[in-house]
């Protein structure tokens, strides 16, 4: 997996997401905690900012169709840091604020992920070449994960330390960082031959093929319909998304009155997943060339099966190491996946595509954060562990029926690149 940062403008950006991220990790454990502590219903509220707005990534696809991923990455990381800066000010002024500062800057984070997500997806087979595209993603994952993980254990730690304006502060700032990243990619000029006739072609496309700007958000759904397995398996992902982010959602809850255990037992918790997917992330490059359909249905179900060992797990240590293990799991699912599109679809298209798959993955989330609420005290709170568990494992049983045997080869336009930096 270390063979895509032997390029220079890969690893700028994947160190500016690597703080990026990290920010919104520890912001994250401690915004929910917060308001779990005001009033637990305010953690569906929470949900929905968070959720609501990745449904636009749709639009951020098309945009991304139309501009230049890079500089759509700088842009929004500029405008999320801005956001950030206003919140904070307004924590300064009024305390009393908080739980609406929290949601709102939740919220901003989400709307900066449509626009962000797509725009990276794009970019990364032009900053590295094919051979090392895998080895990208799985990177671009442990990203998330690796500062999730250390971001959710030391947000949880640091909350009675450093205070909520500091954990503000430091978001802000990871945002900032991110831009000056992009900003040395887009100065260093790499790739910048590639991107450039990316946008000429794209150009011609558009010329060629006029359409409204609304009507051209739906020019993803041709591409994603060709891709036979994953429209029969979407209900079953839509179901492991919703089970998933309800059960996300309500897991300080989780850790408070099931595991009886404190915010630093949340924040290692929270980190458990996000380390196993680190661990995952970099398995991704040493199972890159076995089998594609065994190796991730495999992992789908192996996630399953852990999923439903942390439901009954008896301490918060068991119930760490099993999400452990998932996050593994799904870590190596998800690198792998995000390669097999990156490779099947058309690149005039892409951006959308990716846009219309963010929103699909997404579609179900915020009906998720409400369901949550209104059940927290009618139903057991397992039932959103076992929702996703259960689909995990049909997932599993899908992924290896239906997925190739082997990567695709890559398209000729991204099969080259420029070398790496002495």
């Amino acid at each position: 997996m270390i063979g895509a940062l032997r390029h220079t403008g890969f690893r700028a950006v994947w160190v500016g997401q690597l703080l990026s991220q990290f920010g919104n990790a520890a912001f994250s454990v401690v915004g929910l905690w917060q308001l779990q502590l005001h009033n637990p219903l305010l953690l569906s509220v929470a949900g929905l900012a968070s959720m609501l707005p990745t449904l636009l990534s749709t639009v951020g696809g098309t945009v991304v169709d139309h501009v230049d991923p890079r500089r759509l990455m700088l842009t929004t990381d500029l405008l999320r840091g801005v956001g950030l800066g206003l919140a904070l000010f307004g924590l300064v002024a009024s305390p009393a604020l908080a739980p609406a500062l929290i949601i709102a800057v939740l919220a901003i984070n989400a709307l900066g992920g449509a626009f962000f997500g797509p725009a990276e997806s794009v970019a990364i087979p032009y900053l590295v070449p094919d051979g090392d595209l895998p080895s990208a993603n799985g990177l671009m994952s442990t990203t998330w994960q690796l500062s999730g993980a250390v971001g959710s254990a030391l947000g949880g730690a640091a909350l009675a330390g450093l205070g909520l304006r500091l954990i503000f502060g430091f978001d802000l700032l990871s945002f900032w960082f991110s831009a000056a990243a992009i900003l040395f990619v887009i100065r260093l000029g790499t790739g910048a031959p590639r991107f450039a006739a990316r946008q000429a072609r794209q150009a011609v496309h558009r010329r060629e093929n006029p359409q409204p700007f609304w009507r051209s958000l739906y020019s993803g759904f041709g591409a994603l319909r060709e891709i036979g397995w994953l429209v029969t398996l979407l209900p079953l992902i839509l179901l492991a998304n919703f089970g998933g982010n309800g059960a996300g959602i309500m897991l300080p809850f989780w850790v408070r009155h099931v595991l009886h255990a404190n915010v630093a037992w949340f924040g290692l918790i929270e980190a458990s997943w996000a380390g196993g997917m680190l661990v995952g992330s970099i398995l991704t490059g040493v199972v890159a060339t076995a089998s594609i359909r065994r190796v991730v249905g495999a992992m789908a179900l192996i996630q399953g099966v852990l999923i439903t060992g942390f439901i009954l797990a008896p301490t918060p240590l068991v119930a760490a190491g099993c999400l452990l293990v998932a996050g593994a799991a799904n870590g190596v699912v998800n690198a792998l996946i995000t390669t097999l599109f990156q490779r099947l679809i058309p690149e005039d298209v892409q951006g959308r595509a990716f846009g219309l798959m963010g929103t699909l993955m997404s579609a179900a989330n915020p009906l998720a954060a409400i369901v949550a609420g209104l059940t927290l005290r009618v139903l057991p709170l397992w039932w959103m562990w076992a929702l996703l568990a259960l689909s995990s494992l049909g997932l599993g049983w899908g992924l290896w029926a239906r997925l190739p045997d082997r990567l695709p080869a890559a398209p000729v336009s991204t099969a080259v690149v420029e070398p790496p930096a002495p």
